[in-house]
């Protein structure tokens, strides 16, 4: 098992080459303001929205719902992604698992980045290097004290807030990041603070299409984490662990099957004993979060 850490020894960052690092993914951030969207004080235990159904439809689109994809488009007119991946093919795999399958020939991995030599260069596990302009920002996400949830439309970015960022690389419209931000760092794994900020925008935004993953690369040159290496092609991404499949060649696409899928799939599933040893080891991580 590995803990996690918050690493405020700058000798040590100095020593590992990764202060620069730390202070270039939040350098972009720096005497600029950003619209916040602000949750009241209501608990999630007092909000009558998580008992029965997840998302209650209302006629109406929330606030929340319509910022993210107004931002979101705003960004697609100023061409800030790589590609338009509206027009994207997806199609739905013959047989009982109904599979999606979406032909994405412009959705490359940034994180894999390799230097001469094919070596790969070593990532900081903890901090989030991916934003390289201000307006891949769309807005931030933060607790307030006051009763209900408002949007304040421009503010410098609050300490423990959620930062909403496209993904440049998008694989569904509306296709975002969301990256915990504290003490002038963006960091790549969750607390207990920004784990309950999530799970409010995920309640309020109230879109039924709206799908939260934890999809969190560390490269394994990092020595911080350690995995049984599995036999299969690549990694797979939180997206393909919903039945969301992405080819990056027309004749995969074309010629994929159910049986396919199944066999991919399984290379990286649990059986049922050691399913439930993670379930019990989640259960038991999060009985002690204090939130």
């Amino acid at each position: 098992m590995v803990t996690v850490k918050w690493l405020e020894d700058k000798s040590f960052l100095a020593k590992n080459g990764k202060s620069k690092q730390l202070e270039d993914s939040f350098s972009f951030l720096q005497g600029m303001n950003f619209p916040i969207y602000c949750f009241g004080i209501q608990s999630l235990e007092e909000d009558t929205s998580f008992e029965g159904i997840s998302c209650i439809i209302e006629e109406e689109q929330s606030i929340l719902d319509a910022v993210l994809l107004s931002q979101w488009e705003d960004r697609m007119l100023k061409d800030c992604f790589k590609y338009d991946v509206t027009t994207s093919e997806i199609k739905v795999v013959t047989g009982k698992m109904k599979f999606l399958c979406q032909l994405n020939e412009g959705q490359i991995t940034d994180h894999l980045l390799k230097s001469e030599g094919n070596t790969l260069l070593e990532l900081d596990p903890f901090v989030f290097d991916c934003v390289k302009h201000q307006e891949e920002l769309l807005f931030c996400l933060a607790n307030s004290k006051k009763a209900k949830s408002e949007l304040i439309p421009s503010a410098s970015v609050p300490d423990s807030a959620v930062l909403v960022i496209i993904n440049v690389t998008p694989i569904e419209y509306g296709h975002v990041y969301l990256v915990p931000c504290a003490s002038n760092r963006l960091y790549r794994f969750l607390d207990a603070r920004s784990t309950e900020i999530i799970t409010r925008l995920a309640a309020e935004i109230n879109n039924q299409s709206f799908r939260i993953f934890y999809n969190c690369y560390i490269p394994n040159c990092s020595g911080v984490y350690f995995e049984k290496t599995c036999a299969a092609s690549h990694a797979i991404s939180a997206w393909e662990c919903g039945g969301y499949l992405l080819f990056r060649n027309r004749y995969q696409f074309d010629e994929v099957t159910e049986d396919a899928m199944v066999n991919r799939l399984s290379s990286f599933s649990l059986d049922d004993n050691n399913f439930e040893a993670v379930k019990q080891l989640c259960c038991s991580i999060a009985s002690k979060f204090d939130v």
